[in-house]
């Protein structure tokens, strides 16, 4: 709909400036600040649909790093969706690649931190439920030297109003 009240909007500018094309300027300036307006104090279409998740409702399983294409890793994991209400649309996880050398205790505080990356999860998970994923991670320029020891949690997390569909 929004897009025939624009398309209407174009075709009466095109008219208008060919006799009045002062008026027509006037018009758009009018119009294109009254848009920015609206952009500014109404909220996005994303913000509106969005329901309140927390971060807590959400686990990680089953992690695995693969090595992949060009130096990069791919995380294999499952989504787990923990809410009552809510379905899980999309995560970032904090994924952290550190550097054990073999002759360390095995104390990954000892470890010393070769990069962290933010990806995110674009995945519907129900409530209650949990899903597979796949996502490419990429440390430009890190050589591991000891043994690669990970470290994901999930850092933030948004979701949607879960409306069950009548099943008949």
């Amino acid at each position: 709909m929004h897009w025939i009240i624009l398309g209407v909007l174009a075709l009466a500018l095109v008219v208008i400036s060919v006799r009045y094309p002062r008026l027509a300027f006037a018009i758009l300036v009018v119009l294109l600040g009254s848009a920015i307006l609206l952009l500014q104090i109404i909220p996005g279409e994303r913000e509106r649909q969005s329901a309140r998740i927390l971060v807590d409702d959400v686990d990680v399983l089953t992690v695995k790093f693969v090595p992949s294409y060009a130096g990069s890793f791919d995380l294999i994991g499952r989504l787990s969706n923990r809410s009552v209400d809510t379905v899980l649309s999309e995560t970032t996880l904090a994924v952290e690649l550190r550097d054990c050398s073999t002759e360390s205790d095995g104390d990954t505080k000892n470890c010393p931190v070769l990069g962290v990356t933010h990806p995110t999860v674009m995945l519907e998970v129900p409530p209650g439920h949990a899903r597979d994923f796949r996502v490419n991670l990429s440390f430009p320029r890190i050589t591991v030297k000891g043994n690669a020891e990970w470290k994901t949690t999930v850092s933030e997390v948004r979701g949607y109003q879960y409306q069950p569909q009548d099943r008949q």
